[in-house]
């Protein structure tokens, strides 16, 4: 079983959203999903109650009883465990950054959140944890050029040493639509652009998280293909 933890100390990135989708897609390519819902506000439950598919499976869950939890996944079969953390102290968070196999840092691209994401990034890194930035409720292209807040976001956490993982999301009304039904926009709009971000998000981190031979012989990239022209936020057509 892998666990990826979908952390940010700081709240209103768009945690939960990344959680779900991820935990959507990884399910549809017909692996055995356990999302985890530690946030008080429960987000992540509401949009499971409202949602008629079976798939994911989701747990309500205190960050002192995961490691229990945590057990008990693996013994029934769980593939993966994804664990929608809430903003929180540090303290809060060591349980779920300790069982992680990969931390993915989850920010909007401002000055606040890459201030705040330093502090979890700092965290993982004295776990001996591995840790991926996304960028999340990136602004659209406007004629194929980033907006600024991007530029400068993308700069920032490249100083910050970690890597970036080379798709993030967009700001899209599709994908508050489709949670509040109790799908994805993977699920509501397959062919569209937020479905192919989730997508391209979802292989990345699973490549990492089940590497092949070769690919465990290397590291992630420090500037990912994606990023590299204009520091785009997503290789998919706009």
């Amino acid at each position: 079983m892998r666990t990826l933890a979908i952390l940010s100390q700081k709240g209103g990135t768009g945690k939960t959203t990344v959680a779900v989708h991820l935990a959507a897609a990884a399910s549809a390519e017909g692996r055995h999903v356990l999302l985890a819902d530690l946030d008080p506000q429960k987000s992540a439950a509401d949009w499971r109650r409202v949602r008629t598919v079976d798939k994911p499976a989701l747990i309500e869950a205190k960050s002192g009883a995961l490691f229990v939890a945590s057990h008990t996944a693996e013994r029934t079969g769980i593939d993966l465990m994804v664990l929608d953390t809430r903003p929180a102290q540090e303290s809060d968070l060591a349980e779920s950054i300790r069982l992680a196999d990969l931390c993915l840092l989850v920010l909007r691209p401002s000055f606040f959140d890459v201030r705040a994401i330093g502090r979890t990034l700092e965290m993982t890194r004295a776990m001996g944890k591995p840790a991926l930035f996304v960028v999340n409720q990136a602004p659209p292209q406007r004629q194929h050029h980033e907006n600024p807040s991007v530029l400068e976001t993308m700069c920032a956490l490249r100083q910050l040493g970690a890597p970036i993982a080379p798709v993030g999301l967009r700001s899209r009304t599709i994908y508050q639509t489709a949670i509040s039904r109790g799908f994805t926009a993977q699920e509501i709009e397959p062919a569209g652009a937020a479905a192919q971000e989730v997508a391209q998000l979802w292989t990345h981190v699973q490549q990492v998280l089940w590497p092949t031979a070769a690919q465990a012989r290397t590291t992630l990239p420090r500037v990912p293909q994606g990023w590299r022209r204009e520091l785009s936020v997503t290789v998919a057509a706009q």
